[in-house]
């Protein structure tokens, strides 16, 4: 009787021991039957057990992630929160309309001056890597993603974002310009003409974002210039930018900063010369009578700007056109930095040192009389001498 009373009371012991050890902070022992200690493992409260998702954080790639818009970065607390300046519709000399496009192998259901929602973006495109960046905004690669046409996407902060009213099927809405603008140049068939066509457009928080086509097996104009090239081939790259000029400004666009970096060779086996492409309208106009405020590359201006304090779109194309040409054709890479490019003197003496045709640098010199009244007009260069 006093065994088994003993005995009970060393169970009860135990298992008073067992409870306490699930809540004790350290390790608790007990006997074995063979009367060595034996150690038990703490146990854990339930506030201090670690949490386990079951379900698995899904990884996003990198063109997932790119798609959400550039990255900002995060304002200081003592920093006031950045107020954006107001963006008021840009007043043209008149409201474009633009009807549905036509029936294509390219047609979209929505018209490319609609704006697409955020998710409407983020379903129909993908972003990619960096290809350039500018005064006016960043460019990216990209694809759409139900047939992977390859796309450009730029970026384009709201504060420098200028719009226009348009009228699309008899609705008004304001449209950024340079939509506008390559709407107009491109016309309704992609890749149609050597503008680059516009695809759609969004508006995000603090940013406008603008897609569209991305010539494949491109290089530009001023990565290939790698100093003087061959006569007959600076011709055709003039010829077909002479006719993407002219019909540009019948379009009604004014480009205003045409130069080696806005222009895009895309090569292809079936054509001996590369086709030239016209790309980056962030600086372009409509072609109205006169302009006082030039916009544009400074060293490409032309000289009617300092002297005169007004210029015009033929005479300004032509003037451009000229630049890149003797660019082409000049080891003097230091003209237009050096801002002798206005001194007619200093430019009959590099054209006159050009290893090339007499008829080239008749073309030249014309091209760049620094009177816009005796320059040469867009359709009298398709008509030069040194294109037949």
């Amino acid at each position: 009787m006093g065994n088994s009373s003993h005995k009970r009371k060393h169970e009860e012991s135990s298992k008073s021991g067992d409870s306490q050890s699930e809540t004790s902070t350290s390790p608790t022992t007990s006997r074995g039957e063979d009367g060595r200690p034996v150690y038990k493992k703490r146990r854990v409260g339930s506030e201090c057990r670690r949490t386990v998702c079951n379900k698995p954080t899904p990884r996003v790639g990198p063109k997932e992630v790119s798609n959400r818009g550039t990255k900002r970065k995060a304002q200081s607390d003592l920093e006031a929160p950045r107020k954006r300046r107001r963006t008021e519709p840009v007043t043209g000399p008149h409201n474009v309309s633009f009807p549905e496009l036509r029936p294509s192998s390219t047609a979209k259901p929505k018209h490319v001056l609609e704006p697409l929602s955020r998710e409407e973006y983020e379903k129909q495109y993908i972003e990619d890597s960096q290809l350039g960046e500018g005064g006016y905004g960043t460019v990216y690669s990209g694809y759409r993603r139900h047939d992977l046409f390859p796309v450009a996407i730029k970026h384009i902060d709201k504060d420098l974002v200028k719009y226009q009213p348009v009228v699309i099927n008899g609705e008004e809405r304001c449209v950024p310009l340079e939509m506008v603008l390559m709407a107009m140049a491109a016309g309704d068939s992609v890749g149609g003409n050597a503008a680059v066509s516009p695809l759609a457009w969004t508006d995000l928080d603090y940013e406008v974002l603008l897609i569209m086509e991305r010539p494949e097996n491109c290089m530009s104009l001023f990565d290939f210039n790698h100093g003087q090239i061959d006569e007959d081939l600076a011709k055709e790259f003039m010829r077909q930018l002479v006719e993407a000029a002219i019909q540009i400004h019948q379009a009604g666009v004014f480009h205003r900063d045409l130069k080696a970096e806005n222009l895009l060779l895309q090569f292809s086996d079936a054509r001996l010369v590369p086709r030239v492409r016209v790309i980056d309208l962030g600086c372009g106009w409509f072609v109205t009578p006169g302009y006082c405020s030039y916009s544009g590359t400074h060293c490409f201006r032309p000289p009617e700007v300092d002297h005169r304090g007004l210029y015009e779109a033929g005479p300004t194309t032509v003037w451009q056109l000229g630049c890149i040409l003797l660019q082409l054709l000049s080891v003097n890479t230091d003209l237009f930095v050096s801002r002798m490019q206005h001194c007619q003197n200093v430019l009959a003496y590099t054209i006159m040192e050009l290893k090339v045709s007499e008829d080239c640098k008749n073309f030249l010199m014309s091209c760049l009389l620094v009177n816009p009244d005796q320059r040469i007009t867009l359709g009298q260069m398709l008509c030069h001498p040194w294109f037949r």
